[in-house]
């Protein structure tokens, strides 16, 4: 931080010179008619360089049309030790600082923050960097199902607050966020350097307001990931992580994103992450300006995974489960629909279905076991949960798509022999994802890591072969990517990639039978996975086989009631 303070320094120096320079380099070519050229004296200057580092305000362009009242935003807010030792007053700085923000969020989304409440938290920060783990902390300490948002202000940062990060952390799509309080004493410092000639009294209104500024747009920040937002290149927009005085406002796309979160959460208090559903299309609409591509990726799945697990946490009327079961329940979905790890999830349901095989539950339980286990990629465990919940259409749907699942991650019944037992496969099955995610993307380098990864921790498994194929392939390594292909089939047979993929190499090498067959082998383990029919239908129209592409098109309606997938 002390190194960026002297950059700093460095650079409103620099800013200073570059104003004061300009009439000399002007001097260097010939005036024209209307190129007259004013001196200004030196405290002008300083004036302009000062301003030029002063906050422009910030948008009050309505997003939404008003209401009569304002809609309240319920917030409560944690200080720490560390905190509560710095800010003198600190409850009454937070009111005033929550004031400022309705007078921007009112009037853009017709809302208001209303503090629910100004809690100490007894626990000093010093030195604990902002991260994952301090927001599982303040996660910990309240689960904030009592209110819309919980807000920590923790240990002060000192120095220079140049990145909104390294005052703020948040999750995207999540209730709480965390914020560092801000002394800015070496800024402070650099303007009494640097500002000589301007007043004592100007020097403190500069810091004043680009304090405010900053702490303003901070929240505003972390309050947007909290309701998906992702960060944006332009430096005038609230979401750029890097802090600027001409940030101003959300972009318009940040607007139809925030009106959305908005309205469902403020509509359904109670249903955890109701607006899922609606967002999808429009994070999959996102534009490229908006974010990098990981960003993009990453909140679109968060969004898809939520929607297609929409709040289904076990209803109070089970009574087969104890209250204690029905928590551990809850708190297993909650944790799958936070995007955490699978294994966390897993770690919180287990204990609940060992205990529903003790007491002899009934099958409309034994059905939303089935459905959170298998989401939570406990294949062995929902398998046998469906099986207890059968004969029921709930039931055989759930086991087919298990199966489909089995075939795709190339995971057979006997994965135990494949060093993936049932109690490791949530771990497996979400690393099988992420890996092919990665894979599927343009970084040769990171797709190599995160397979190599994978093979550490499940080295037999047949779908890090399938995932290695693919990676050579990719490559244009095909000997090698055969080869991977190959030892994957002599693991697991139903492995519907890997004979996908042999198809690709088969069809560039003019052996096209082989991979005609090995297509036709894909669509008849998993008929609900559209890449066997797509693939095999684009080969019958570059081989001009009329005829034999009529005929899969008739068999992809007979047997999925739809037209065939281009």
């Amino acid at each position: 931080m002390r190194r960026w303070s002297r950059l700093w320094v460095v650079w409103v120096a620099a800013l200073l010179c570059a104003i004061g320079g300009d009439a000399h380099a002007d001097k260097k070519k010939k005036d024209g008619l209307f190129d007259i050229q004013w001196w200004q004296p030196p405290v002008k200057r300083e004036h302009d360089a000062a301003q030029q580092l002063a906050p422009q305000g910030l948008n009050l362009t309505p997003g939404v049309a008003p209401a009569s009242e304002a809609r309240p935003i319920r917030l409560r807010i944690y200080a720490d030790r560390d905190y509560r030792g710095t800010v003198i007053r600190w409850q009454s700085k937070a009111r005033a600082q929550i004031q400022r923000i309705n007078n921007v969020v009112g009037a853009v989304f017709n809302v208001r923050f209303e503090i629910e409440g100004l809690r100490d938290w007894d626990r000093s920060h010093l030195g604990v960097p902002l991260g994952q783990p301090f927001i599982q902390e303040l996660e910990a300490l309240d689960d904030g199902t009592q209110v819309d948002l919980v807000v920590a202000l923790v240990t002060p940062l000192h120095g220079v607050a140049a990145s909104v990060h390294s005052i703020g952390y948040a999750n995207y799509l999540s209730r709480h966020f965390i914020l560092r309080g801000m002394d800015d004493e070496q800024e402070f410092r650099a303007f009494e350097q640097e500002f000589k000639l301007i007043s004592a009294e100007e020097r403190q209104r500069l810091y004043t307001d680009r304090k405010a500024h900053k702490e303003v747009v901070c929240f505003l920040h972390e309050w947007g990931h909290t309701l998906g937002l992702i960060h944006h290149e332009d430096r005038n927009t609230i979401m750029n992580p890097a802090y600027d005085p001409q940030q101003t406002e959300f972009s318009d796309y940040d607007k139809r994103i925030l009106e959305v979160v908005i309205a469902r959460r403020l509509g359904a208090r109670d249903v955890p992450n109701p607006e899922s559903a609606d967002l999808v299309p429009l994070f999959a609409a996102m534009p490229a300006s908006e974010g990098s591509d990981e960003e993009r990726a990453l909140v679109l799945d968060l969004v898809k995974h939520r929607a297609a697990y929409a709040a289904r946490p076990a209803p109070s009327n089970a009574v087969d489960l104890s209250s204690e079961d029905i928590k551990a329940f809850n708190k297993a979905v909650d944790t799958l629909q936070g995007g955490g790890p699978a294994a966390d999830a897993w770690k919180a349901l287990a204990p609940v279905v060992a205990h529903a095989r003790a007491r002899k539950v009934g099958k409309p339980t034994w059905l939303r076991i089935a459905d959170l286990a298998a989401a939570i990629g406990a294949l062995t465990e929902a398998e046998d949960a469906a099986g207890r919940a059968a004969p029921s259409p709930e039931a055989t749907k759930i086991a087919g798509e298990i199966e489909s699942t089995r075939h795709r991650i190339a995971l057979p019944l006997d994965g135990a022999k494949l060093g993936v037992p049932p109690e490791k496969e949530p771990a497996y099955v979400s690393g099988y994802w992420a890996t092919a995610k990665v894979v599927d993307g343009s970084d040769a380098a990171a797709a190599r890591a995160r397979v190599g990864a994978l093979a550490a921790a499940f080295p037999d498994a047949p779908g890090v072969a399938v995932l290695t194929c693919d990676l050579e392939l990719k490559e244009r390594h095909l000997a090698v990517a055969t080869k991977a292909c190959e030892s994957a089939l002599e693991k697991f047979k139903g492995a519907t990639r890997a004979h996908i993929l042999l198809a690709v190499i088969a069809f560039s090498t003019h052996h096209g039978p082989a991979g005609e067959q090995h297509l036709r082998q894909a669509i008849r383990l998993d008929p609900s996975e559209p890449t066997g029919w797509r693939v095999l239908g684009q080969y019958y129209r570059n081989t001009r086989a009329r005829q034999q592409l009529t005929a899969l098109e008739n068999e992809h309606k007979q047997l999925l009631a739809s037209p065939l997938p281009e």
